[in-house]
């Protein structure tokens, strides 16, 4: 377990010091919806790579997200000739809660996807198999329907 919170915690720090490296689409309304694509590394012999994936509320007045399910961020695969791509051992899991979450100006709410690949199933890591893919992450409020840049990426 160790090693993933170091991952984490390299990420966060890697997050925070980048700025002009992210894909941010035309804002929608007060929101800004930015994902990165962290390093990749290679533990116990297999690449480890992660999302960083923020919405910021760059407006001047507080806004109000509902969510259907607990995931108010869904991270969503393909390959690069752009065809669904589902994890190893199943798609992306949400409770069936009704979120809300209140976002003043300036505040945002931030969440990190890390992704190996493998042939099963891997604790919190989204699995795939060997290939090239494209990583998009989507805003899933009722009101604001983001979507991020596609950011490719490889696992070899």
């Amino acid at each position: 377990m160790p090693r993933w919170s170091g991952f984490v915690l390299v990420a966060v720090l890697l997050t925070a010091g980048c700025g002009s490296t992210a894909t941010s689409p035309t804002p929608q309304g007060p929101l800004r919806l930015t994902a990165i694509q962290l390093p990749t590394f290679v533990v116990d012999g297999e690449p480890l790579t992660g999302f960083a994936v923020q919405v910021e509320n760059i407006g001047q007045n507080a806004v109000d997200l509902t969510f259907p399910s607990s995931c108010s961020i869904v991270p969503a695969f393909q390959t690069r000739t752009g065809q669904p791509v589902t994890p190893v051992g199943g798609g992306w899991a949400c409770a069936t809660v009704i979120t809300n979450v209140t976002l003043r100006p300036g505040h945002s709410l931030s969440q990190l996807f890390t992704v190996t690949r493998g042939d099963a199933p891997q604790g919190q890591s989204i699995v795939l198999l060997s290939g090239d893919y494209t990583f998009v992450a989507r805003l899933d409020d009722t009101v604001y329907r983001l979507t991020s840049d596609p950011l490719p990426f490889s696992l070899r």
